[in-house]
């Protein structure tokens, strides 16, 4: 048993949410190759700024996920409190401007 209370081991609750920000991460990358193939259909241009834009992005996603998991495990060891909103905030990010592109690509396209 571990040291805290009622939690067979802490480290899994950390690598359940590590793996659930991967799976994110990845969805949002193929989105944003897809957006930005389909979009290269009708304008290069804003396919090439899609492509610069979502997809360090979704990059970077991944990165913060990989730190924060890292960040969770010794804190939960230390029994502090995890969290900031940098992972979610990119990640949200990540999604409004997939969102704006899909929405131009609509209408405009």
């Amino acid at each position: 048993m571990s040291e805290l209370a009622g939690t067979p081991d802490p480290g899994l609750q950390a690598e359940r949410t590590a793996l659930a920000w991967v799976r994110s991460c990845l969805a949002l990358l193929v989105a944003a190759v897809a957006l930005s193939r389909l979009v290269a259909y009708v304008n290069g241009v804003v396919a090439a700024v899609i492509a610069v834009g979502c997809i360090p992005l979704a990059v970077l996603v991944g990165v913060l996920a990989g730190a924060r998991y890292r960040r969770s495990v010794r804190r939960f060891r230390l029994s502090r409190p995890v969290g900031d909103g940098l992972l979610p905030g990119a990640a949200t990010l990540l999604v409004v401007l997939l969102g704006l592109a899909g929405l131009g690509y609509v209408l405009l396209g």
